[in-house]
């Protein structure tokens, strides 16, 4: 498969997706902050975001993988506003293969903006030439594991303590789909 990037917009029915740009941030960091409790729970690099700074080199380091074809990360905007975050990371284009990883404001829950955003996503990877697209998630966060089933996705496994997060072993469960 030929490194491609994606466009840096995309569009669903009701949100836009933006790759990531620094003057965003503070908007990024005042979100994560707001909702810092409920995301740190299932998100590990929620502990180590504490400023608007840090949230800046975030958006660096974004913008540095999607230069090196490492990671597509893409800001969830509805109405304008940003509400989360969507993209592609674990990029392995040897086996045309990535995942896509996903976080949302808990004001914008249950709206099924969550599964707009990861359809929207997967079309234009499967439309660069990746054939095969796998979501991650901890067990016990049955919102999060809702995304993918919504989306199509089939449970190829669940990994158990697969991985030690904040000091505490968690289980992961494996999403898969394959290009159409």
């Amino acid at each position: 498969m030929v490194k491609k990037k994606p466009h840096e917009i995309l569009r669903g029915p009701r949100l836009e997706l933006r790759k990531h740009e620094i003057l965003v941030a503070p908007e990024m960091y005042r979100l994560v902050d707001s909702d810092r409790v409920r995301l740190g729970r299932f998100l590990p690099w929620v502990a180590g975001m504490h400023s608007v700074a840090d949230e800046e080199d975030y958006v660096r380091f974004s913008r540095l993988g999607w230069d090196d074809h490492q990671r597509f990360d893409y800001g969830l905007f509805l109405s304008g506003k940003f509400v989360g975050n969507c993209g592609a990371h674990t990029i392995a284009w040897e086996h045309d293969r990535c995942e896509i990883g996903y976080w949302i404001s808990s004001g914008y829950e249950g709206q099924g903006l969550m599964s707009e955003a990861v359809v929207t996503l997967e079309k234009e990877l499967f439309g660069m030439g990746f054939h095969r697209i796998e979501i991650h998630c901890d067990p016990s966060n049955r919102k999060s594991a809702a995304v993918p089933k919504r989306c199509g996705y089939s449970l190829e496994a669940t990994l158990r303590d697969h991985k030690v997060e904040q000091g505490h072993r968690r289980g992961t469960m494996i999403w898969g789909k394959l290009a159409p």
